[in-house]
């Protein structure tokens, strides 16, 4: 048998057969984690070449399956069928990782010499902290097993028209060649392209070779409890290739809904295309690509969920999302952006707020995302159709469009929830949108009840005045003698808050109406009227 000419070492390793594929999936692993290297297989550890009977396009998918499956972070990997001396032999190239923490079927491994060892779990423990509190830039690695030819050229081309039409590149495309504009992006760096070329431009069966798991699963049920899919396609290949297909597929089944305006019907959709494209363009920019998991939409006739592999980005909770903006993946955020498909970073969720609460629809819901996966809810239902015709009809007599904090608070305030007084309450406050009714409590204004004919409701929201609630308090002091502030809680239940009440009766203290008798804060101590007599 002929022999191959290097042995095994750091960078080399040989197995004999594909029965060894877990064996491999280890020592890639290790590679990945130190300096890289390739294991051949059909080799036997002398270098004696014995090769494989048949390598078929289905061995090579078998094998890299196997090997992406079970490394943790994923790894992209060159596996190739090579001939050598007449036999047939693959070869998994692994390079050095920008992030070596990788482990296989759970294990951490590390190249020491010509073997592979379980990498210390202290080590294991440090890289893994390091590494991640590095927060680099997932999109921005660069891979050198594909070339331009990997790419799609319709998706080059979808690219070039995109920069165009947005005028946020400065550079002459038309006199760009595909390698210039690709370099000048940072697409391509030191002559590799990369995982974010792949991601936008590769080919399908590029990317299926590359990242199996970035693709866009789409599915149509007409409610929840159906357990079968009325429609289910699969978006495969280089984003720049389908993201237009995906809104089409949505738009094809996108109900109208009607909102009575005076004399006038606004017609609307239930999913805007604005919010919907957002939330996809988020998806592409913030998930994890490092997981062996699919991106999925979830379409039903009012509701639309879109879940991407990988939690919320460090520092992003759903507590301040439409404050906060942390891209994961920031050179593929950045090339969104100069294509004008994404707005300027960090607007994106704003705006799904912003139009999702103008409709008088349920905010974005994020609730049911977790550590590994952000699970997003877009309501198409109108819940609040009178609040969609309120917010129209303020952009029509004030000529005001309201952001999204601004609806936000609105949208909390009919709700009745606490609002801390702001620069946006107080510029409400002017525009006469709303009105205050105590600390740190608002309601929605007069005219807002009046254009609802609500005005019944209006009058029981506002309650009493603050003097009629001084009043109420000194009729129940004569009626009984003495109360305690538990007592008057019960009396202004669910219309004052402990701190309003509390403000009253230092109030009506300070005007020498009432006095407290008891030790300061205690819960038995009771308030009185002062005897004017004495």
């Amino acid at each position: 048998m002929p022999r191959i000419g290097f042995s095994e070492s750091e960078i080399v390793e040989f197995k004999e057969s594909i029965r060894e594929v877990d064996d491999a999936g280890e020592t890639a692993c290790g590679f990945a984690n130190q300096n890289g290297g390739t294991v051949y297989v059909g080799i036997r550890n002398n270098g004696e070449i014995i090769g494989i009977n048949t390598v078929t396009e289905k061995t090579l998918r078998d094998v890299t399956q196997v090997l992406f499956d079970n490394l943790e972070p994923q790894k992209v990997l060159s596996i190739t069928k090579e001939t050598i001396y007449g036999l047939e032999i693959i070869k998994i190239s692994v390079e050095k990782s920008l992030t070596p923490y990788h482990t296989f079927r759970k294990k951490p491994y590390i190249r020491v010499g010509a073997s592979t060892k379980l990498m210390p779990q202290e080590e294991y423990q440090y890289r893994l902290v390091y590494y991640k509190s590095t927060n680099k830039d997932y999109s921005a690695t660069t891979l050198s097993a594909f070339q331009i030819s990997d790419l799609s050229s319709d998706a080059i081309l979808e690219l070039r028209k995109l920069l165009i039409q947005s005028g946020r590149y400065e550079l002459d495309i038309k006199s760009l060649s595909d390698e210039q504009l690709l370099k000048d992006l940072l697409l391509m760096q030191d002559g590799k392209l990369t995982i974010a070329a792949l991601i936008l431009l590769a080919t399908e069966s590029t990317l299926s070779k590359a990242l199996p798991y970035a693709e866009i699963r789409f599915g149509y049920k007409v409610n929840e409890v159906e357990i079968r899919n009325q429609d289910t396609v699969i978006f495969k290949g280089g984003y720049l290739l389908y993201y237009n297909k995906i809104w089409d597929k949505i738009q094809a089944r996108n109900l109208n809904v009607s909102i009575p305006l005076g004399m006038r019907v606004i017609e609307r959709r239930a999913f805007d295309e604005q919010s919907i494209r957002e939330a996809l363009n988020n998806a592409a920019i913030h998930r994890d690509y490092l997981v062996s998991e699919s991106s999925f939409i979830m379409q039903y006739p009012t509701k639309i969920v879109i879940k991407s592999p990988g939690g919320f980005p460090e520092g992003i909770t759903i507590e301040n999302i439409i404050y906060e903006s942390k891209p994961r993946n920031k050179l593929l955020a950045d090339i969104l952006f100069k294509c004008e498909l994404v707005e300027q970073f960090g607007n994106g969720v704003n705006l799904m707020y912003k139009n999702q609460l103008s409709l008088g629809k349920n905010p974005p819901n994020y609730k049911n995302s977790t550590d590994k996966r952000v699970v997003l809810e877009l309501d198409g239902n109108i819940q609040d159709l009178e609040f969609a015709k309120y917010v129209l009809k303020v952009a029509d007599s004030k000529n005001k469009l309201l952001n999204d904090e601004e609806l936000l608070i609105l949208h909390k305030i009919k709700n009745n929830e606490q609002i801390a007084s702001s620069n946006i309450t107080q510029e409400l406050l002017e525009l006469g949108l709303i009105e205050k009714i105590g600390f740190s409590k608002y309601m929605l204004s007069k005219q807002y009840y009046t254009d609802m004919d609500q005005k019944g409701k209006y009058t029981k929201r506002k309650g009493l005045s603050r003097s009629k609630n001084k009043e109420l308090i000194i009729q129940h002091l004569h009626d009984f003698k003495s109360a305690t502030k538990a007592e008057f809680a019960e009396v202004f239940k669910f219309e004052l808050s402990g701190k309003e009440i509390s403000n009253l009766l230092e109030e009506l203290k300070r005007e020498g109406k009432i006095y407290f008798e008891g030790t300061p804060r205690s819960p038995k101590g009771v308030w009185k009227l002062v005897n004017k007599s004495r």
